[in-house]
């Protein structure tokens, strides 16, 4: 998924790919507001990105038809129920979000693996913003959505702290696995269509040198702006310490695929079956601070001496 893609240099509008980028989005339009199949909105364009080679018509097609949907909503809609600011906040949001996943399917010199956590980087500002500016709307949605899956439970101590875990790291975290849930959807989509394969995976993806001091640094800050209550600071530092912990368990994860990729067929499908049964067991904090701790090492003791940097 990390290495880079070469996409055709001369892009032209053709019959087939415009029709095919016009399915995909009424079908990502169709998810987006479907509920839980929501936050698969984004695979229908990672798929139109791969087969048009594009990401600039597949984003300027999703985010045209986006803002005509919201018009034809504001049409329909009273003017005392509509909400203008909040209407402005969803349309930037999405075509932001639609924007950064485009080009990190299809974009170029830049790694995939950075752009995926730059392009979180940049949804989480965007998140953060809404929920705050936004203050009640976030509690009323999440208390009503809590309410439904354990009634009588949710109280709004409760929102309060998950509000706070979004804004130290966990907002980073969710949009990370967005944008990689859904591009690894895409591309296995794609290879089942195409047969055409668009990634080797991480076995190649090494941290940049100074990560580890970033890591520590980001560490340390957390801790000292806890104690003196400087609650900005720890806010930072925490989120960069969640980008430090997502690159070193890439390298942890490039390790193990380095290791499987030397093993038989049947040994591999087992150990997938195996990753998917430990990823629903409460074993599966352990594998990954595993996971985290075996990147980490690298750094002294590399694992992948065959293997070039990408």
């Amino acid at each position: 998924m990390f290495q880079e893609e070469n996409s055709s240099p001369g892009f032209h509008i053709t019959k087939r790919s415009l029709i095919t980028v016009l399915a995909c989005v009424a079908v990502s339009m169709l998810l987006m507001r479907t509920g839980f199949l929501t936050v698969f909105f984004l695979v229908p364009l990672g798929f139109a990105v791969f087969s048009c080679g594009s990401y600039m018509f597949t984003f300027a097609s999703a985010a045209a038809v986006n803002l005509i949907i919201y018009i034809i909503s504001a049409a329909v809609v009273s003017g005392n129920d509509l909400n203008f600011l909040n209407m402005l906040i969803d349309i930037s949001y999405l075509t932001a979000l639609m924007f950064l996943f485009t080009w990190v399917t299809g974009g170029r010199n830049i790694r995939t693996a950075y752009r995926i956590i730059l392009a979180s980087s940049i949804s989480t500002i965007f998140f953060i913003i809404m929920i705050n500016r936004l203050d009640s709307l976030f509690y009323t949605y999440s208390m009503e959505v809590a309410q439904e899956l354990m009634p009588g439970i949710v109280t709004a101590e409760m929102i309060e702290f998950a509000r706070n875990v979004l804004l130290r790291g966990g907002a980073l975290i969710s949009m990370f696995f967005v944008f990689f849930i859904n591009r690894q959807i895409a591309s296995s989509i794609f290879w089942l269509v195409k047969k055409q394969r668009k990634d080797r995976g991480l076995i190649a993806f090494y941290a940049p040198d100074n990560t580890i001091w970033v890591f520590s640094g980001s560490l340390a800050t957390v801790i000292l702006a806890n104690i003196f209550g400087i609650e900005f600071l720890e806010i930072i530092a925490w989120n960069i310490f969640v980008i430090c912990v997502i690159i070193f368990m890439a390298q942890g994860i490039g390790i193990l695929s380095h290791l499987l990729s030397g093993k038989s067929s049947v040994f591999r499908i087992c150990s997938v079956v195996f990753f998917v049964i430990l990823l629903f067991s409460p074993l599966i904090v352990i594998a990954v601070a595993a996971v985290l701790v075996l990147g980490i090492i690298e750094i002294w003791r590399p694992f992948r001496r065959n293997v070039d940097h990408l």
